[in-house]
């Protein structure tokens, strides 16, 4: 027997060694958000919270909660439903009701809403560091849905949400609203989700120097519409498939898409466009408003009420010579019934 008990003391001293061995991560945290839980608040979990940790908040209204996520491989999820994000009254720090600098950020199930700030560009969602993704969350009546800062250094994933009515009324305080508004960042991915009811703003605008938008339905609501649909002031490349777009006729622009209205910013630059349904409610419109040099790859795209595919920006070198040839070919389409010939055209 007692040859055995320092054989057990040494197993249990050998088990606490590689305990204290395994990485932080290994000791990562569930915390649990409602009114039945200890945390009745997600910041106050979110104060709580360390690098790899879990937030699961329950649905229902958290009106007023603001935070600054800065922990990395941080995940916050509501649970049963939305948790609902309202703001009614001052955002701290005059950004966002969620702010993000963590890498590896990843939200799931969350609603943002009301939020308004002095400089007239509250957001849900403002990141300004690391990496994030936003999975099912709805973003609405926000004066931006979701923006970004000018940080090459980050990404940001959007995946299954929805964007809507983020919006003030551009008239009285001078100032666009976008549902999406994304920065200089190093990639933007949105897949599977929806942008609707933007006003004089844009439905999606992205500055990143590269850009994945596949499969989403981006659209016009209302008496009073989007600019653009889609706009890439500063070019990038830029893949852009088989969405939804549809422009009704309170569009505050004739193109569905722009591209580089701002000038070319990024060191590589292509565009392609293909498989995508746009549809034009009335009067002239275009699927593209090309003011880069760049070589648009665009087809196979189903288009109803679309005057002509692509059109020089009206900053771009040769405009009026490039606007005449592209007429000219227009023109030169039409059978004897006076109908268009369908087709993809790119104009260099």
């Amino acid at each position: 027997m007692r040859k055995i008990f320092p054989q057990i003391i040494g197993f249990f001293i050998l088990m606490a060694i590689s305990l204290l061995a395994i990485p932080s991560s290994g000791f990562a945290k569930i915390w649990l958000v409602g009114p039945d839980f200890q945390l009745k608040s997600p910041s106050a979990a979110i104060r709580r919270a360390k690098d790899g940790d879990t937030i699961k908040i329950m649905a229902g209204l958290y009106e007023n909660d603001y935070a600054v996520i800065s922990q990395n491989n941080i995940t916050l999820i509501g649970m049963n439903g939305f948790a609902h994000l309202k703001s009614s009254g001052p955002v701290p720090g005059g950004k966002a009701i969620w702010t993000i600098n963590g890498e590896n950020v990843k939200i799931q199930n969350i609603e943002f809403s009301g939020a308004k700030v002095p400089d007239k560009n509250g957001a849900g969602i403002r990141l300004q560091n690391g990496s994030l993704t936003v999975d099912n969350c709805y973003f609405h009546d926000n004066e931006m849905g979701l923006m970004t800062s000018n940080n090459p250094a980050v990404n940001l994933y959007i995946y299954n949400s929805e964007f809507s009515n983020n919006t003030q009324d551009y008239t009285v305080i001078g100032k666009l609203s976008h549902n999406i508004y994304v920065g200089n960042i190093a990639l933007f991915v949105m897949e599977n989700s929806i942008s609707r009811g933007a006003q004089y703003g844009h439905t999606v605008k992205s500055r990143a120097q590269n850009n994945i938008i596949k499969n989403n339905r981006i659209f016009d609501e209302g008496p009073v519409s989007a600019s653009y649909l889609i706009d890439l002031p500063n070019g990038g490349k830029a893949h852009i498939e088989n969405n939804y777009l549809f422009k009704n006729k309170g569009a505050q622009n004739n193109a569905f898409i722009s591209y580089g209205a701002e000038g070319m910013k990024h060191n590589e630059n292509s565009l392609t466009i293909q498989f995508n349904t746009a549809i034009n409610e009335g009067g002239v419109a275009f699927l593209l408003r090309n003011h880069s040099e760049i070589t648009a790859k665009i087809a196979g795209n189903n288009t109803t009420n679309v005057t002509i595919e692509e059109i020089p920006g009206i900053k771009k070198d040769g405009f009026m010579n490039k606007m005449k040839k592209t007429l000219q070919n227009y023109l030169g389409s039409v059978d004897n019934k006076g109908h268009g010939v369908g087709g993809s055209q790119t104009l260099e």
